[in-house]
């Protein structure tokens, strides 16, 4: 990109000194034109002097008297006069397009001198920038370098982490697994338990509900529709019947308070 910058910038310096040289090589060649003007211009007066002078002599050729002389010699001073004329208005115009010229010429050669001697700081400066440019290429190559280097040691770093975790995960789990069956293992066994003690309570309770000892039968007062009042209520036994207060076994029975106290004393009894 700078070699393209540069080739751009000689070019165009060369584009311009080229047409600086196409201008002065002009005002040369107007000069020299108007060098070739002058002596076309005083060829022609002279002509035309000649030819006044042969005009006027066949003129006075056939005037009588003469006087040709005189005419003449106005003729000359005449052309002289215009001869002297247009040599003065030339060099003049001769002197101030060579003093342009030369003016040109040295405007041109001192611009020509400030575009190179800025052309060469320019190109200076562009080669600055170009190694400055390349020197924080190279230095951002080698940080980014160092970036992906770091940020690989942390992937890896990540990777040994979460392969150690996922291990003790593992593990972890393991011995949760573990942990639970033997916890299942203790509910079975307590849940065997209970319903052991639970089927030995279940076959004491029918053995004392059909015990003849701890029915109700043997209560006075308590018929059989009085005892499946009393056992929907959860009193069955005699064991049952003292442990619950007459207001209880009344209410079960629907009689008074005061029989539903004697069937207690008779089961204490």
């Amino acid at each position: 990109m700078f070699d393209v910058q540069r080739t751009a910038i000689k070019q165009g310096q060369q584009l311009f000194k080229q047409s600086l040289a196409a201008q002065r090589n002009a005002d040369h060649v107007a000069l020299t034109g108007l060098k070739g003007q002058e002596s076309l211009q005083r060829q022609q007066l002279e002509i035309g002097q000649a030819a006044t002078h042969g005009a006027v002599s066949a003129m006075t050729a056939m005037m009588p008297g003469g006087g040709q002389s005189d005419a003449h010699q106005g003729i000359d001073e005449s052309f002289d006069q215009l001869k002297t004329a247009h040599a003065e208005f030339y060099d003049a115009f001769e002197r101030e397009l060579e003093r342009d010229v030369e003016s040109i010429d040295e405007l041109s050669e001192e611009f020509v001198d400030a575009m190179e001697e800025g052309t060469e700081q320019l190109l200076e400066s562009s080669h600055t920038i170009e190694d400055q440019t390349v020197e924080n290429i190279g230095e951002l190559s080698t940080q980014l370098r160092e970036q992906l280097e770091q940020t690989q040691e942390m992937q890896d770093e990540l990777e040994d982490q979460l392969e150690s975790q996922t291990g003790d995960v593992e593990q972890l789990l393991e011995r949760q697994a573990e942990q639970i069956e033997s916890f299942q293992q203790q509910l079975e066994r307590q849940a065997e338990q209970v319903q052991q003690q639970f089927d030995a309570q279940e076959e004491e309770q029918t053995k004392i509900q059909t015990d003849p000892e701890h029915t109700l039968e043997d209560i006075e007062g308590i018929g059989t529709t009085t005892r499946e009042r009393l056992a929907d209520a959860g009193i069955a036994t005699v064991d049952d019947l003292t442990r619950s207060d007459p207001e209880t076994v009344a209410e079960a029975a629907e009689v008074s308070t005061s029989r539903a106290r004697d069937w207690i004393d008779q089961a204490e009894a």
